[in-house]
């Protein structure tokens, strides 16, 4: 049977500056930053090869079919996103964490959060739970978030996904419960924010100020794209960048909040 292969962009911009920063947008930005979204795509999927599938999902409809989930659930919800799930009953803030000098990735908490272990801790008031994240590329990383918290006694019920690859829906359903809204073969899964370079691969802190590397460091590896058009990709991705941070600053949002870029040298 012929696999069709899927790149998925899901445009977060808007979602991702006012439940992860803590902007408060008004509507004219609001609706600016949407249509910076829709043009960026635009030209992004030029670079994309003609036989892979691509698909543009907005985070808010996936956002409000996960919060509807969680609504019913019987159990506690425990969420590892923020930005897709806005009504868990607990946060786990946990992310992939990058050395920028070797490549080297661990699991570990976010920029300014509790130590991952006594954030698993406090779910030991609850037997069993739901958890929900936005999705899964290859299951390891939920895979291994989910063996910290049964190490604690605490069992899993079921999961909610966003979005996941057919072949990590398959890993994880070996062995618990999973629901998922949109399922792909993944050539390839970004979010903007990662594209626009507010946010990246997670490098840690520096005197209270979140540091991260943006995807635009490693295009080949990070986002599948084809070495030929890597320096245009990189170009695409800065120009939107300027183009946003001088719209925030137009309208007298402190950037601070964003943390800093950092350089990538490993890998």
């Amino acid at each position: 049977m012929l696999v069709v292969f899927t790149y998925l962009i899901t445009k977060d911009l808007v979602e991702t500056l006012e439940r992860k920063f803590g902007y408060k947008l008004n509507r004219d930005l609001t609706l600016d930053i949407r249509v910076l979204e829709d043009e960026f795509v635009s030209r992004f999927w030029s670079f994309i090869p003609n036989n892979i599938s691509r698909v543009v999902i907005d985070t808010d409809s996936t956002s409000k079919q996960l919060d509807s989930l969680v609504e019913k659930s019987e159990y506690p919800v425990v969420s590892l996103d923020r930005v897709y799930i806005t009504n868990a009953d607990e946060y786990i803030e946990v992310t992939r964490v990058t050395d920028p000098k070797t490549g080297e990735v661990k699991i570990g908490e976010r920029p300014l959060s509790e130590p991952l272990e006594k954030q698993i801790n406090r779910l030991k008031k609850y037997d069993r739970v739901v958890l929900t994240d936005v999705g899964a590329f290859e299951g390891e990383t939920l895979i291994e978030i989910c063996n910290l918290i049964e190490k604690e006694d605490i069992d899993i019920e079921e999961i909610f996904l966003g979005f996941a690859d057919n072949r990590a829906n398959r890993k994880i359903n070996k062995n618990r419960r999973m629901k998922v809204l949109n399922l792909f073969d993944f050539y390839e899964w970004l979010e903007l924010r990662d594209l626009f370079g507010i946010d990246g691969r997670s490098v840690g802190t520096n005197k209270e100020n979140r540091l991260y590397i943006p995807y635009w460091e490693n295009l080949p590896k990070w986002a599948s794209i084809l070495d030929k058009y890597e320096q245009e990709v990189i170009e695409l991705c800065k120009d939107y960048y300027k183009i946003l941070t001088e719209r925030l600053k137009s309208d007298d949002y402190n950037l601070e909040g964003l943390g800093t870029p950092v350089k990538y040298d490993g890998g």
